[in-house]
């Protein structure tokens, strides 16, 4: 999808708590192996003590508004994301989220779609403005807790480390920021067993144990010859959608004005096996890893690489970054962004 020329998101923010669990330091205090955070490519993860997942949203929302210059208020459309347990079991996080921002004249809904929703949220929410530019202005949130007794963030998967922490976007269309050019998806439903293995359906949450044991469903998936058929499926996936992308941005794969390439904040052997290879058979761009004290933020991972973007500056007016990212289920997709030019009137 190309987007219409005046979206931009207007500000991005990330906002983690402020404790933080070293991985080497639980090495040497004896809780894992070495190889558990050097797998997962993180020095430390942020970890939150208290602040559930819903109110870390409304934190990051709060501050992308400010930045934004943006009343709560004026909010028409609020899409909330998450891939674990928002501290309730029956109830709409995205309603709370809207709620305790302040944005009471927005429509609040939630989107699940593993790791990709952050994604997906921020396309369908530019979607929305495109079609009923009545909406005016859209926040986007994501927020994960991954947190004991359900969760063990450094074993419970194969590669990575779960970070706690929220995420927000808001999208306008004031020109200023960085301007949505264009978007393209692909999905592959039949590696949707990664996440489910071989267990039967449940009659209640965790019902197959606690903490969740994701390399045990991983195991079942690597057995049924499914990892065989991924490693193949996702590289060209990725390809897809990064040649995609750039065709529907107006963009040549070696156009100097790409200047980076965000990757998911996973571990360097995912990294390696599903995205690097792509990006140097095709781009001169320089490949960015932004997770190394975040460890993997859920959905949130391309809306604090977009915050990162534009704290630490790295674009000049005219200059485009590819966010690459994919999802359990699966689906993977490639965002491009342009740095707008600074205001000269």
């Amino acid at each position: 999808m190309r987007f219409s020329d005046g979206l931009t998101i207007e500000a991005a923010a990330t906002w983690l708590p402020a404790s933080t669990e070293s991985g080497y330091a639980l090495v040497a205090d004896g809780a894992f192996a070495p190889e558990i955070p050097a797998a997962a490519g993180v020095i430390e993860v942020p970890v939150s003590h208290g602040e559930s997942a819903p109110d870390m949203a409304v934190r990051a929302a709060l501050q992308a508004l400010e930045s934004a210059g943006v009343r709560p208020a004026d909010i028409g459309l609020l899409v909330h994301n998450w891939i674990y347990h928002q501290g309730h079991d029956f109830w709409s996080p995205a309603h709370y989220v809207a709620d305790r921002t302040g944005a009471h004249n927005a429509l609040p809904f939630g989107i699940q779609q593993m790791c990709h929703a952050g994604a997906m949220a921020l396309h369908t929410a530019a979607a929305h403005l495109t079609a009923d530019p009545s909406y005016g202005t859209a926040l986007v949130t994501t927020a994960d807790r991954f947190g004991p007794p359900g969760f063990d963030r450094w074993r419970g998967d194969y590669q990575v480390a779960y970070g706690d922490g929220a995420t927000a976007a808001v999208i306008g269309r004031s020109g200023h920021g960085l301007r949505l050019v264009s978007h393209a998806m692909r999905a592959a439903p039949e590696m949707e067993s990664m996440y489910r293995g071989a267990d039967a359906f449940s009659a209640a949450p965790l019902d197959h144990g606690r903490p969740l044991d994701i390399r045990r469903t991983k195991r079942d998936f690597i057995e049924s010859g499914g990892m065989d058929r991924f490693a193949k499926t996702g590289p060209e996936a990725v390809r897809t959608v990064l040649l995609q992308s750039l065709s529907e941005a107006g963009l040549g794969a070696d156009d100097p004005r790409i200047r980076y390439v965000a990757l998911p904040r996973l571990g360097p052997k995912v990294l390696g096996l599903m995205y690097l290879p792509v990006i140097e058979e095709l781009l001169t761009a320089q490949p960015l890893h932004l997770g190394a004290r975040t460890g993997h933020l859920g959905c949130g991972d391309v809306l604090a690489n977009l915050a990162d973007i534009s704290a630490q500056r790295l674009l000049a007016p005219g200059e485009f970054a590819l966010l690459l990212t994919g999802g359990g289920g699966f689906t993977w997709s490639c965002l491009v962004v342009e740095q707008t030019f600074p205001d000269t009137a």
